[in-house]
Parts: C-alpha cells; sequence; structure tokens
C-alpha cells in the first residue's frame, strides 16, 4: 500500500500535466471550429474558408521561427525540389516583365528548354494557348511545371530574330547539380564549388573529385560554400565521409523528443584523408554547409577561410498531415562534435520588441577571417533592378562571342556603353554619404539648427551632388565584376557565371596562400 501510495505521488502530476495539455489543445480545437462556423454563417461577405484557414496556420506558424512551413498539397513538388534537386519542367528561370509576359532569364545547361532553342531574352507571350500577361510569375512557373514527356507549348517572341513562333517542348525531369563548378586552378589545385545539399550531392563531389584526382596531381583541395544555404543533413555526413575516415561522429541532434535524438557518423570509405583541404564560408553558409565547416574544423582536418557563417542550428523534418498536406517542423538542433550548437537566433526566447534572442556563440567562425567589403549604394540599386542583366542582354545580341569565362573583360569602349545605356534610366545613385546628410538636414531643421548649419549643409550638398554617368564611372570597379559576371552567364549559363566570379577572389587567394603553406 506504501508503495502504491508513492507512485501515485510520483506520478500524478505527470499525469495531470498530460490531462491538462489534452484539455487545453481540445478547447483550442473547439474555439477554433466554432469561430469557422460562425464566420461561415454570420459574416456579411462570402468568404474562401480555405484560405482562411491557410492564412491563420501562417500567422499560427509564424510565431515559431522561419523554418517551420505548411505545405498544402499543390506545393508538393517543392518537397521533391527541397530534397532531391529535381523535377519535373523545361528547365529555366523565368521572371515576370510587367506588361511584355514571361522573360526567360536563365536556362540551365542541357534543359529541355536549352534543347528547343530557347535562350535569355526570349520573352513567352502564352502557355498552351493561354496569355501569361494577368498570370504572376509563380503561376506561370506552374503551368511549365509538370510530368516528364508531356509536352508544353509556348508562344514566344525570339530575342535574336525579333519574330514570334511557336516551341513546344517535351518536359523532362530536371536535376539541378548541387557542383556548380569543379576545375583545377593554379595547376595542382582542385577546387569545387558546391551550392546546395540535396539528395546526390555528396555522390556528385566524390565522383568529380575521383576524376579530378586521376587527371591531375591534386596538392591541395577547396571546398567553396558560400552562398550554400544548405539542406539534407544525411548530405552533409556523406560529404565528410569524403574527407574524413569512416566511423568519424561529425554531426549530433537533439530535440525535445528523444526519438529525434541522433549522433551521425562517417558510413563510406574516405576519398581523400591527407591532401591539404580549406573550406570557404561567408555570411550566407547555413545549416549543411555549417556541419561541414564545424566538423572539418573540430576534426582539424582541414582550414576554414572567410567571413562568419550564418548560424542555422535547425533540424527540419517533413511530417504528413491529411489531405496529402506536409509540415515541414523543427525537430532538433544540431551539435558539431566540440559539442557545440552553432544556432545564432534563439527563437524560444524574444526581445521586448518580438525579435529572437541573439547567441553570439553561434555561426562558425573562420580561422582565417577574410571580409568583403560592403557593396555601395549604386551597385545594389543597379542589381535590384536588374540593370546589369538588361545591360548584359544587350551585349549578348551584338557580339556573337567571347572569350572563355575565366578571362572574359569588359574593354573601355564595353563600359562605356553600358554607362550611356543605364545613365538614361531611373535609380538612385544617391550615395550612402548623401543620405546621411539629408537624414542630418532634417534632424538639424527639427531641432532648430537650420539657419545656423543650413549655409554648410548646402555646401556639403553641393560639392556631392553628382550625376549619374560620373557616379557609374566611380564605381567602376565593383560594377565592372558584376556586369561581366552577368555577361558570361548568358554565352556559358551558371558555370560561366561561377567561372568569372572567382577571379580576382581576395578570399580564394587566401584559401590558396593558406595551401602553398601546408
Amino acid at each position: 500500500m506504501k508503495i502504491k501510495a508513492i507512485l501515485l505521488a510520483l506520478f500524478l502530476p505527470l499525469l495531470l500535466n498530460a490531462q491538462s495539455a489534452e484539455f487545453n489543445t481540445s478547447k483550442s480545437l473547439d474555439i477554433f471550429h466554432s469561430l469557422l462556423r460562425e464566420i461561415s454563417l454570420y459574416y456579411v461577405d462570402s468568404v474562401a474558408l480555405d484560405q482562411l484557414v491557410y492564412t491563420g496556420i501562417e500567422a499560427m506558424l509564424s510565431t515559431m521561427d522561419p523554418y517551420t512551413k505548411f505545405i498544402p498539397e499543390e506545393e508538393n513538388e517543392s518537397i521533391e525540389m527541397m530534397t532531391t534537386g529535381s523535377y519535373g519542367g523545361v528547365g529555366a528561370l523565368i521572371k515576370k516583365s510587367p506588361g511584355k509576359g514571361v522573360l526567360v532569364s536563365e536556362p540551365y545547361a542541357g534543359s529541355p528548354a536549352v534543347k528547343a532553342g530557347l535562350i535569355a531574352g526570349d520573352v513567352i507571350l502564352a502557355i498552351d494557348g493561354k496569355s501569361v500577361l494577368e498570370l504572376s510569375a509563380d503561376e506561370c512557373s506552374s503551368r511549365m511545371k509538370g510530368t516528364p514527356g508531356t509536352e508544353v507549348e509556348f508562344l514566344v517572341r525570339r530575342l535574336m530574330q525579333q519574330d514570334t513562333v511557336s516551341v513546344k517542348v517535351v518536359r523532362e525531369k530536371v536535376h539541378i547539380s548541387d557542383v556548380g563548378l569543379a576545375c583545377m586552378i593554379e595547376d595542382n589545385i582542385a577546387y569545387i564549388r558546391l551550392t546546395g545539399f540535396t539528395q546526390g550531392g555528396a555522390a556528385d563531389v566524390r565522383k568529380v573529385l575521383k576524376k579530378i584526382k586521376t587527371d591531375h596531381t591534386v596538392k591541395g583541395i577547396i571546398l567553396d560554400l558560400r552562398g550554400n544555404g544548405g539542406g539534407l543533413m544525411d548530405e552533409a555526413v556523406k560529404l565528410l565521409s569524403v574527407f574524413l575516415p569512416k566511423n568519424t561522429m561529425v554531426v549530433s541532434a537533439k530535440g525535445r523528443i528523444e526519438r529525434f535524438d541522433m549522433e551521425y557518423y562517417t558510413k563510406e570509405e574516405p576519398l581523400d584523408t591527407e591532401t591539404p583541404l580549406v573550406v570557404l564560408v561567408n555570411k550566407g553558409s547555413a545549416s549543411s554547409s555549417e556541419i561541414v565547416a564545424g566538423a572539418v574544423q573540430d576534426l582539424k582536418r582541414g582550414v576554414i577561410v572567410g567571413e562568419k557563417t550564418f548560424g542555422k542550428g535547425l533540424v527540419q523534418t517533413i511530417r504528413p498531415l491529411s489531405y496529402n498536406s506536409n509540415l515541414k517542423i523543427t525537430t532538433a538542433k544540431y551539435y558539431i562534435p566540440s559539442g557545440r550548437c552553432v544556432q545564432s537566433l534563439d527563437y524560444g526566447k524574444r526581445n521586448g520588441d518580438g525579435t529572437p534572442e541573439m547567441n553570439e556563440n553561434g555561426g562558425i567562425v573562420p580561422d582565417s577571417v577574410v571580409t568583403l567589403p560592403l557593396y555601395s549604394r549604386i551597385a545594389m540599386e543597379l542589381v535590384a533592378r536588374d540593370y546589369l542583366y538588361d545591360y548584359s542582354i544587350r551585349y549578348f545580341t551584338r557580339h556573337a562571342t567571347i572569350l572563355p569565362a575565366g578571362e572574359f573583360y569588359m574593354t573601355d569602349a564595353d563600359y562605356d556603353d553600358f554607362v550611356q545605356f543605364t545613365a538614361a534610366r531611373e535609380f538612385d545613385d544617391r550615395s550612402a554619404t548623401e543620405i546621411l546628410l539629408e537624414s542630418f538636414s532634417r534632424t538639424a531643421k527639427a531641432e532648430g539648427y537650420e539657419e545656423l548649419l543650413g549655409g554648410e549643409i548646402a555646401a556639403l550638398r553641393e560639392r556631392l551632388l553628382t550625376d549619374k554617368t560620373k557616379d557609374l564611372v566611380h564605381y567602376r570597379k565593383e560594377i565592372q565584376p558584376l556586369l561581366e559576371e552577368e555577361i558570361c552567364c548568358r554565352y556559358y549559363l551558371q558555370e560561366g557565371r561561377l567561372r568569372s566570379m572567382i577571379r580576382d577572389d581576395l578570399q580564394l587567394e587566401k584559401a590558396l596562400s593558406v595551401i602553398a603553406k601546408k
């Protein structure tokens, strides 16, 4: 009897807590259902209840973290894209051109779009006989996707010929490889740019590195994870298997539910555990990229170069819901071999303004920090307005060929043409200094200093006042490389862009110097 009393005292609070939680859940669901019923019966206008529910779900999940997402049935294809990097479609990036149609901005190498002769700058006017003028970019993209083997017909105004033709494209399963670029640089250094962590990405790295090592004497390896926002944790572990001994513990995951707690070990025989390795990272390197960089750093397999990483240490799991919908939900936090979680923002703890608290220990701090200068306001303005892209199309129509992407540079005449083409267009060319001066002027006026400081402010404004042509010339060293990347992409697609990007690359130069010292 005494033992029963002790057990009851131990387990009664747990039982009561469980019942209380179950009651609160049931109560909340009952209130939600009652609310919807009242709205459907008595609201003054007709209401699309399914959209109302979706809005409520999105608002509810927004209070948690930005990675927990509801995925309705019609968006299930996005799950395949997230996990495999594959989808059924034509293989081209598009963007809506107001009043003109849908612009083919970048076809993928070897895609159905390329096979059908579509190029960047072509304008799609209709898809399967339906005008795209009233459709959003997402609606156009959905119409372009479909079951591999099926046909989609486009009405296209071609860039080069400026005629309007019907183009039929047979959809395929389009796979975008995580390996954006793999090549030799400086004769004996293998360079691999990884753009994501989808299914098969690590196997692609193993394959290309094996081929490089077969064809060349490799004295150093640079794995570029800059701008790589992550993906599948399993792929990060498989990538580490390329460089670390089998059965090495490289990452662990711990959550509120014990069954989600895991330790991950490399399972395959390594390809290379000795060649000097440098991993390049920046502020855009997150999640699986940080798992790789953190493990390489903690286990002293290589050197990390670049900027402090983003700091995403949360693990998401896809959970099936009713009616073929899904929930991508954060179920755990991951920890690198040293036991540290790299998560920077604590979404469970909020500041007074509602923003999550910052963990200063989040992210991966490189062994060798190389911070790149910030882009000027005018450069960001040109990118945001697609003016660099627009000029690359102009250049593409006027030059049949260019040098290989790694060797192509614009001439003075080319840049002068860009300046004339762009200066006549609308954009905000104020410098950060001018904006600060305007803010200072408003503050001075509000505080009654306008009469005292007005002359000096006017004089400074006059000295800073420049025209668009002068600004475009002044910032040439910053703008021209961005422009050359766009031009190379028109001729050599994504690989051309990446080859152009690694020229005159300060972080890459540091990586090469680190390997040279090994």
